[in-house]
């Protein structure tokens, strides 16, 4: 056991004063001295732990003959290099973004992803820069090609990536071209095409059908008729009630909703909500929905004076009946204005 403690000892104990251990020790004991304070004197201390951790590990990760317990010898640079690629740097890189960008990694994720590859590449070729001395050196031809050829892979890995984020971005603020036919896109590809999602449209029609009872309930048949008289009126307000009860996106403004009584019946409503933003076509889409409102004759009894049978007063209610929404469809309903 008192031999297992000074193998461990020895293992922690740095060796020299410029050891990476010296630089570990030192993040350590600021990490430990910031958590008895708080506020500015907290986040300062924390992050001179990190000033020294980063460089600390980027040390260790050179070490060619680590000594562990025992006889046991490493070499980590040798065990982090495949091939000729050393991932040293991206490890080094990683912990300078979470360093640099820790704090928005609740508001934006992105950025540490996306300056990740450059700044790791930017960690791998400077020491092609450096000669003993140190001073500062140029590269030689063969060199140079290698770090231009380096940056720029990784300023392509970087990208991609910001692409990525962008395009997660757009879904979800337009999760509506989700719905639309993507097999042509360059860069997006729908792993299950036939599990297509419900387009927004969908949730829009049916607020509105809900709304649309709502408005309905309790109003005389002349109030309704005046009502469904200036229905697209109406359906802007609706329009507005709708987006209030549901999350809000920046594909909401895209939305517009029409209406109309079809000819030929006493008042058969037909709900079509427009799509008018960005599709896979030139064409657009819409949805549309179709209610039946009618007029439900209710006898009511009334009381009537003694000895005397109550009295029957008919009473006119209204009755609202939706089908399913149907679509997409291609194009612009028939009575739409571009």
């Amino acid at each position: 056991m008192v031999e297992l403690f000074e193998q461990l000892r020895q293992f922690v104990t740095p060796p020299s004063w410029d050891s990476w251990k010296t630089l570990i020790w030192i993040s350590i004991f600021s990490w430990a001295v910031s958590m008895l304070t708080t506020g500015f004197v907290q986040v300062f201390i924390a992050s001179v732990g990190w000033i020294f951790l980063i460089p600390g590990l980027h040390w260790f990760m050179h070490e060619e003959k680590l000594k562990l317990f025992g006889n046991v010898v490493i070499n980590v640079k040798k065990n982090l290099t495949f091939g000729k690629l050393y991932f040293a740097p991206w490890i080094t890189g990683g912990l300078v973004c979470i360093y640099l960008f820790g704090g928005l990694l609740d508001t934006l994720p992105s950025a540490v992803f996306v300056c990740w590859p450059p700044i790791s590449a930017a960690i791998a070729v400077a020491p092609k820069f450096i000669k003993f001395g140190p001073d500062y050196k140029i590269p030689d031809p063969p060199v140079r090609q290698e770090i231009v050829i380096l940056m720029l892979w990784n300023l392509l890995i970087s990208c991609w990536l910001q692409l990525y984020f962008f395009t997660q971005y757009w879904l979800y603020q337009y999760p509506s071209l989700l719905t639309d036919d993507l097999s042509n896109s360059a860069f997006v590809y729908q792993i299950r095409s036939a599990d297509r999602p419900v387009s927004r449209g969908n949730l829009i029609l049916n607020q509105a059908e809900t709304i649309l009872r709502d408005s309905l309930a309790g109003q005389s048949w002349a109030q309704v008729e005046k009502w469904l008289l200036n229905l697209n009126q109406q359906l802007d307000i609706v329009r507005l009630n709708i987006f209030e009860r549901l999350s809000s996106l920046q594909e909401n403004s895209y939305w517009r909703l029409e209406g109309r009584v079809l000819p030929g019946t006493e008042y058969t409503v037909q709900i079509n909500a427009i799509w008018q933003g960005p599709t896979a076509t030139t064409d657009g889409y819409y949805l549309t929905k179709t209610c039946q409102v009618t007029r439900v004759a209710n006898v009511r009894a009334e009381p009537s004076p003694q000895n005397k049978p109550a009295l029957l007063n008919p009473v006119q209610q209204v009755k609202v009946e939706c089908g399913p929404a149907s679509g997409p469809i291609a194009g612009l309903p028939p009575s739409s204005n571009p």
